[in-house]
């Protein structure tokens, strides 16, 4: 109960004694007076060689803001009722305001990388432009945060975006990843405000810089996925690739989801009418894993159907070929034997045999009943083809 006291009163405290926001400026101008001070006195233990590698940031925020007149740079307070923050906008810093003071919680300062661990700060201290960048990206990332949190998509977006590009600059492999994640973010960010190219340009650089990481190949591949449902209806090439990499990054992780990769990957190939990479997808590794894995096996003759199709396609209607791919797969595959799909290419196989173009035309209709909304257009447009060289006219 005493406690509870204490926190209310701690509160009332905190909204009484928050300092104004006009108390912002003079505090910063105070407080960059005193980084020159004391950056002055340390400098007589230094070669002038070191001295000139302080770079901009001092020069352009500090030395001549107190040279040429008092000058802070453009800077955002925001009022969480409690206490204020105030944000430099070139990400340079970030303050708080609490019981009447400003506090610093964190403040950048650039020094070459010539410069060595010990320059402007303690010997524990990071130091150098790594250690910058970083800092620049954890200020976009908040600006983005606080524009997430005012419903700010686009202003969130761009601002992710600025992360992802300081994280990168860092150089360092746990950077690359939280650089890939901010990415990610800006990708959610742009969907929000539905503005599609430049979400999808966040997500290939998030599976770009996942895929260069050794432990994030099945992160890189799930986005690649991603990529791939998002522009098969716009780009189908494209589409094509992103399963690609999709599937052989999950492949080389061990990962089960490459068959499903390959899956989406196969039925685009038929789209494109590049039907021996597809029949390959089919035959090499769809149909032998799903019948190897119980729970897939009853999606194996349907892949099968495929299979035949996209081989007769591969070889410019060969009716010979198709029969025996009938037989193969019948002996291999049990349920497939006797399914209504064997059936119907069977009398495809049959009615193209007895040049029969009304028994072709009846065993096309068997294959469009196959499937919920009849068949692929790939499959349409194959079996069109045919039916044209036996009599002229439509298919279905």
């Amino acid at each position: 109960m005493l406690g509870l006291v204490f926190l209310l009163l701690s509160c009332v405290v905190a909204v009484q004694t928050k300092p104004k926001q006009e108390t912002f400026v003079p505090f910063l101008t105070t407080q960059r007076k005193d980084i020159i001070s004391s950056g002055s006195s340390s400098s007589a233990t230094t070669s002038s060689s070191s001295a000139n590698n302080v770079s901009g940031w001092f020069t352009r925020n500090i030395l001549q803001p107190l040279t040429g007149g008092p000058r802070i740079p453009e800077h955002t307070i925001t009022d969480y009722f409690f206490f204020q923050v105030a944000t430099l906008n070139d990400g340079s810093g970030s303050y708080i305001g609490l019981f009447s003071q400003w506090f610093v919680l964190s403040e950048l300062r650039e020094v070459s990388e010539k410069d060595g661990p010990n320059l402007g700060g303690s010997s524990g201290d990071r130091a150098g432009s790594g250690n910058v960048y970083e800092g620049q990206a954890e200020a976009h990332k908040q600006n983005a945060i606080q524009s997430k949190g005012k419903r700010d998509y686009h202003g969130a977006a761009r601002a992710y975006v600025e992360a992802a590009k300081s994280y990168e600059k860092s150089g360092s492999d746990f950077n690359m990843m939280e650089a890939a994640g901010a990415y990610e973010e800006a990708f959610k960010a742009y969907n929000m405000v539905q503005q599609t190219g430049p979400g999808i340009q966040c997500l290939e650089n998030a599976a770009r810089l996942f895929r260069k990481n050794e432990r994030g190949g099945s992160r890189a591949a799930k986005i690649y996925t991603q990529l791939g449902d998002l522009v098969k209806t716009q780009d189908t090439k494209k589409a094509v690739e992103m399963y690609r990499e999709s599937a052989e990054l999950y492949k080389s992780e061990g990962d089960g989801r490459a068959l499903h990769a390959t899956i989406k990957l196969a039925e685009l190939l038929c789209v494109l009418q590049q039907f021996q990479q597809a029949y390959n997808c089919y035959n090499d590794t769809i149909i032998p894993e799903t019948m190897s894995q119980e729970i897939l096996q009853y999606t194996a003759r349907d892949h099968i159907v495929n299979a035949i199709l996209a081989h007769l396609g591969a070889t410019n209607s060969d009716w010979i070929i198709l029969a025996s791919d009938l037989t193969r797969f019948e002996e291999l595959c049990p349920d497939f034997r006797g399914s209504a799909g064997c059936k119907a290419l069977q009398a495809l196989a049959d009615a193209e045999w007895e040049r029969d173009p009304q028994a072709f035309q009846g065993a096309c209709q068997a294959m469009n009943r196959l499937k919920t909304g009849g068949m692929p257009d790939w499959q349409v447009g194959l079996l069109l083809a045919e039916k044209n060289k036996l009599e002229g006219g439509d298919l279905l």
